[in-house]
């Protein structure tokens, strides 16, 4: 391996450790670097590949005793050709990359999220997708400017290309983008795009409409209607933040949402499950303080067993 090749997986590498926690500023950086020669798009390509095959690889016991792990983090040895030793890479938080382009036949593949479980993904082409808990998301290496939401949540920071355009479909629904971040959730029938930034295209082959900033969709195939309003920017994709709005639900449908945010257990009463609900709901992530104050917000009676809550109509609102 050349000087100047063993350079570019150095810097791949770094990267590939960066990106874990990168801002916007630097992801336009690693954009620039990507465009910047195509070798480094190759050096990257490289070095997500190896890590993904670590990844599913039995290594033996350490015959020495093992990197200390701290709260966040399990470290793994990973040993790269060229002479260029051990480097220690972060193998919980990393962020999948689509399989090299110089893979023979790449075929389809899902990135799937456990309830309760945040993942981000990184495309080659510098789009970035936060998967929430609950989360399946379908990609194709031959169509790298797709992706299918097949359930859950995502918020998709998408790189622009005029002759490119990123597509994102969820069922029968396509969404195009027009240079933007956006917010996509699937719940059964139903799915909510809502823009935070730029704008995209609902459904271009059909009502072509035009979400800009701030704009929220709502399309219900159950019942077969599209619905349009808007809501604070801010609020976009606020589930990272623990932040949940609902407009109008019926709250069996929050308490779904929830369970897949969260891994709580949540059973409503048929009557409270199909009471709709208006406003917005701030979660901790730890259910002991959450399922309450949920109650008290809805006006509901809770209960616990064990792991499990039940809420139900609250008695003093039946009276």
């Amino acid at each position: 391996m050349t000087d100047r090749a063993d350079a570019n997986i150095d810097q791949a590498i770094a990267w590939h450790l960066r990106l874990v926690e990168a801002d916007e500023a630097e992801w336009a950086a690693f954009v620039a670097w990507l465009e910047a020669d195509p070798d480094h798009a190759a050096a990257y390509d490289r070095v997500a590949r190896d890590d993904r095959l670590l990844a599913d690889a039995a290594f033996p016991p350490p015959a020495s005793p093992p990197v200390a792990a701290n709260d966040n983090r399990r470290w793994r040895g990973w040993a790269i050709g060229g002479g260029m030793g051990v480097a220690l890479v972060a193998a919980l938080s990393l962020l999948p990359s689509l399989p090299s382009p110089l893979s023979p036949d790449p075929a389809p593949f899902v990135v799937a999220t456990r309830p309760g479980e945040i993942r981000t993904v990184a495309l080659a082409d510098g789009t970035r997708i936060e998967m929430s808990g609950g989360t399946t998301l379908r990609l194709d290496p031959a169509a790298p400017r797709l992706a299918a939401l097949e359930s859950g949540e995502a918020v998709f920071h998408v790189r622009h290309d005029r002759t490119q355009p990123f597509t994102v479909t969820t069922g029968s629904i396509a969404l195009r983008d027009l240079g933007t971040v956006f917010d996509v959730m699937r719940e059964r029938d139903r799915v909510t795009v809502a823009v935070a930034e730029g704008a995209v295209m609902f459904r271009p082959e059909r009502e072509a409409l035009t979400l800009r900033a701030g704009d929220r969709l709502v399309a219900d195939a159950g019942v077969g209607y599209i619905k349009r309003d808007t809501m604070a920017i801010g609020e976009v994709g606020g589930w990272r933040r623990g932040s949940i709005e609902a407009n109008g639900q019926p709250l069996g449908l929050i308490a779904e949402r929830l369970t897949r945010l969260y891994a709580y257990r949540l059973s409503l009463t048929p009557d409270l499950s199909a009471r709709p609900f208006t406003g917005m709901i701030h979660m901790t992530g730890t259910a002991d303080r959450d399922v309450p104050h949920l109650a008290a917000l809805i006006g509901a009676d809770w209960r616990r067993d064990g792991d499990r809550w039940l809420l139900s109509s609250s008695r003093a609102a039946a009276r």
